[in-house]
């Protein structure tokens, strides 16, 4: 017979073991495809349909702490040209992706931001919150699915009227889809900030692989 005591050490271990980084994934087979550099699949370089409709959606469902922050942000024009992760939703962005094995580093206006796959990882306590917050991912079948949190209240440069991001309970869900030829991505970003929205955001980015980007483009901070 069990006792009441070892089935008590039996749950604790198993609630210890859920608790941990379990969830880890071994290499994907396209983790290493993906490496390489991607840039907009857009010849016009003029604002997409997706991107119009982007701005539009967060313009009609900003709650008023939005507007209050956005009119803030205005009146003290933030000149700093470091970009934060969130900001490539509202406008596509040439990047490169560099596969680590347990990490993967992505790489865009003279930033990189560096996503772990283990889905369910925590921030060590030293973390402080910044402009491209803390990303782990996972596999889901072929999709690779990163989730970004822990930002620094920020804004999404987007056209003439900066849109607010990255309050306390922010978090930001890529999901990148390659083609099957591998030479196309898609990534489907969707912003999440009920502070500053009254629901979620939604816009979907296309890539073609390049043998060069611009990287002229280098961030200053103040």
């Amino acid at each position: 017979m069990i006792s009441k005591w070892s089935l008590l050490s039996s749950l604790v271990f198993l609630v210890n073991w859920e608790s941990s980084s379990v969830f880890a994934q071994e290499a994907h087979p396209l983790q290493s495809v993906l490496q390489g550099l991607w840039v907009e699949d857009n010849v016009s370089g003029t604002e997409t349909l997706e991107q119009r409709r982007f701005i539009s959606v967060a313009e009609s469902n900003l709650r008023d702490p939005g507007e209050v922050f956005r009119a803030s942000y205005q009146a003290n024009a933030d000149t700093s040209s470091c970009l934060m992760a969130g900001a490539l939703a509202g406008e596509a962005a040439d990047f490169e992706i560099l596969d680590q094995g347990e990490t993967i580093d992505l790489s865009a206006f003279g930033r990189t931001r560096r996503v772990y796959m283990d889905f369910w990882l925590e921030p060590p306590q030293t973390f402080e919150p910044n402009g491209l917050g803390w990303s782990t991912a996972r596999w889901a079948g072929d999709m690779l699915v990163i989730r970004t949190t822990h930002f620094l209240e920020g804004a999404i440069k987007s056209g003439e009227r900066p849109l607010p991001f990255g309050g306390p309970i922010a978090q930001m869900v890529e999901r990148y889809t390659l083609s099957e030829d591998h030479n196309h991505l898609t990534v489907d970003i969707n912003l999440i900030d009920p502070e500053y929205y009254t629901f979620s955001l939604n816009v979907l980015h296309s890539y073609v692989r390049a043998d060069d980007i611009d990287r002229d483009t280098t961030c200053v901070l103040n």
